[in-house]
């Protein structure tokens, strides 16, 4: 009797099971959505909010024909100007499968807050959605530009911002990971910055750069080059290259491959001096040398060596001079890191960060180790 009970509860169980749980709760066809792949902000001379949503065409089957289609609409604020794109295409906009949000400069200088607190509170967008700050004019001309390599825009520069460890020419920044700084003083928010580049006849994308912003304001930007050395100090390069213009007093140009880099930074107190100390190691491979100097046997590479580990050393300095004077902007956290590692020290400097971090110097040192040479060991020369 006992098991007969048993045996009933559980068909009762699954019987239950199988009219509740069947289906999705808020499933909806996918010729009726219009899905946005990624989205442009800018701002009207009157302060309305210009979108431009480009979307992945759907064709009759159900299929994506990955042809894109934008979308233009206004409003007060970003989620009516969204609301009313739905007027124009007839299909709600579907931002799960967005990549990128583009911001204008000019909307950044003011306020990037306020515009991106709709995407964040959502509960369709993905908080892994890409930043950028667009170097154009507006936002909305780089989402329309035509795509070299996918049709679809924001997926081709999904597929650049995701190629980073092996470029290190802009920051990997998140929507989730800028809201984190955004809110945390003692680190100053970065985001990739865009542009576009003339290829073929044809303007394209093209990521590069960074927009330094203090609290939720965009104050100033780095060129690649600075970019790459201000993520020394941050810690986040894990790869790319090395590129040493006349290596070591010769004429020719080297690249070093890094397959391998740690930063460590460390809060010091000398002399009753605050200061960074900041250990850099790197281990590259010679990936090409633009001449015949021998840069591959033993003393040619101790030459190589010193003269990578000066140059590199000579760059972070530069940019971190250029970074302090000039924005006074704490983009490496090295608040954060005093915060964790003297909490004392902290405590009683964290009022006044700003006139400490304007004063700090860094006490510098670079390790390059030159691994290997790819698969050539001798540089190439012309028969004679």
């Amino acid at each position: 009797m006992v098991k007969n009970n048993k045996l009933f509860c559980v068909i009762t169980m699954l019987i239950c099971s199988c009219i509740i749980f069947t289906g999705c709760w808020n499933y909806r066809e996918v010729e009726q959505l219009a899905i946005a792949s990624g989205v442009a902000v800018d701002e009207k001379s009157d302060g309305i909010t210009h979108l431009t949503i480009e979307v992945v065409n759907i064709g009759r089957d159900g299929k994506a024909t990955y042809e894109p289609k934008y979308i233009e609409s206004d409003g007060y604020t970003f989620f009516e100007a969204a609301r009313k794109a739905v007027t124009k295409e007839g299909k709600k906009i579907y931002w799960s499968h967005a990549k990128v949000v583009i911001i204008s400069e000019e909307i950044a200088r003011k306020d990037i807050a306020k515009y991106l607190d709709f995407l964040f509170r959502d509960a369709e967008t993905r908080e892994d959605i890409w930043l950028l700050i667009s170097k154009e004019k507006t936002a909305g001309e780089i989402l329309q530009s035509k795509g070299m390599l996918k049709p679809i825009v924001s997926f081709q520069i999904d597929d650049a911002m995701r190629s980073q460890k092996s470029i290190t020419r802009f920051p990997f920044i998140q929507l989730y990971e800028f809201f984190d700084r955004l809110f945390y003083k003692q680190v100053a928010p970065i985001l990739p910055t865009i542009n576009l580049v003339e290829q073929h006849g044809e303007k394209s994308t093209h990521v590069g750069g960074t927009a330094i912003f203090k609290g939720e304001k965009l104050i100033g930007f780095l060129n690649e080059e600075d970019t790459k050395s201000m993520l020394w100090l941050r810690d986040e390069v894990k790869g790319g290259l090395i590129i040493l213009k006349n290596a070591a007093g010769t004429d020719d140009n080297v690249t070093l491959e890094i397959y391998k880099s740690k930063s460590k930074i460390t809060p010091i107190v000398q002399e009753g001096v605050l200061k960074m100390k900041v250990e850099v190691d790197v281990d590259v491979s010679v990936g090409e040398i633009m001449g015949t100097s021998d840069f591959i046997s033993s003393p040619g590479r101790q030459k190589l060596k010193a003269f990578a580990e000066k140059r590199v050393e000579e760059d972070i300095n530069t940019m971190y001079t250029l970074v302090r004077d000039n924005y006074n902007a704490d983009v490496f956290g090295f608040g954060r890191n005093i915060e964790m590692k003297m909490p004392d020290v902290w405590k009683q400097i964290k009022d006044d960060w700003d006139n400490f971090y304007a004063e700090l110097e860094l006490e510098l040192n670079v390790k390059v180790n030159i691994r290997g040479s790819a698969t050539t060991r001798v540089p190439l020369k012309a028969g004679k």
